[in-house]
């Protein structure tokens, strides 16, 4: 059984957080280790036997330091942008550029060295907490000083150090002695592993989903200083959540139909009004 796990952390390291990429990989020029403006420009991208395109003549704009969201009802499109923009899916149409750098042109497998993802479909891996944490840069796993300072950044260390064996007690009941996590602590051993990747570029696709409202306000009060120096696109439902971000961007059928601050979306009183005064309402009631 160790000889197959050891295989599987092989072939799954190099990709510890993504979905399987669109397209294989291709070998090109050097990638670019960082950007001061990444642009997306007028990019579109359909599904394989899909009649619409997911992503329709996008653009946008992200700068170092940002923090940038996507907002928009489900199937609007913003999964989709996410991967493309973090090299997974390839544009049928426009381009992807990091400063002066277009990413079509680049070694796919080094860009994406450079790019931290989280989807919502996180992964959970059935190893030891250091290394579901040590993932994230998986040439590092033995980095334990690191590790640790990426699980506390994550609000993971408390309950991780605590664990039977501490850092090397195995995650998940399908092996002896194995101790399963809540879905909420997973999530958060998953923001560790971004934390420790340590990458110029994150996304961060509803990376509080499963936190309670406690945890996830600490955690965005927390984003920029936490990721402090990186540029950061985050996808959200929850409104309270994207309210402070640099630049939010609505989407609507795969096309973005508005962007600007909370503040200049709400007094311009269309699409992203309507989304939020939904959400309150939820919350607040129609009294």
């Amino acid at each position: 059984m160790k000889v197959i796990q050891s295989c599987l952390i092989a072939m799954l390291a190099g990709a510890s957080f993504y979905a399987l990429p669109a397209v294989e990989a291709e070998a090109g020029r050097p990638a670019p280790s960082g950007f001061e403006v990444l642009t997306a420009e007028d990019v579109s991208f359909t599904y394989p036997e899909a009649q619409y395109p997911a992503v329709d003549r996008v653009s946008l704009e992200i700068r170092r330091g940002e923090v940038v969201a996507l907002v928009g009802e489900n199937g609007s499109g913003k999964t989709t942008l996410a991967k493309m923009l973090a090299g997974l899916y390839r544009p049928e149409r426009g381009r992807i550029k990091w400063d002066d750098t277009d990413l079509d042109d680049v070694d796919a497998d080094e860009l994406r060295r450079s790019v931290a993802v989280i989807f919502q479909d996180f992964e959970r891996y059935l190893l030891p907490a250091r290394e579901n944490v040590g993932l994230g840069r998986h040439e590092r796993v033995y980095a334990f000083d690191e590790i640790v300072e990426a699980a506390r950044r994550a609000d993971a260390d408390d309950f991780l150090s605590s664990l039977p064996e501490g850092y090397e007690t195995m995650l998940g009941r399908e092996f002896a002695g194995g101790y399963d996590l809540s879905i909420g602590q997973w999530q958060r051993v998953a923001l560790a592993r971004a934390f420790f990747r340590d990458a110029p570029f994150v996304i961060l696709d509803e990376p509080t989903a499963a936190l309670d409202a406690r945890a996830e306000s600490r955690l965005f009060e927390r984003l920029r200083e936490l990721l402090e120096g990186r540029s950061v696109l985050l996808i959200s439902h929850r409104f309270s959540s994207v309210r402070s971000a640099d630049r939010i961007y609505v989407l609507e059928d795969g096309r973005v139909v508005e962007q600007g601050t909370h503040d200049e979306l709400m007094a311009r009183g269309d699409r992203y009004v309507e989304l939020f005064t939904l959400q309150a309402r939820a919350y607040l009631g129609d009294g």
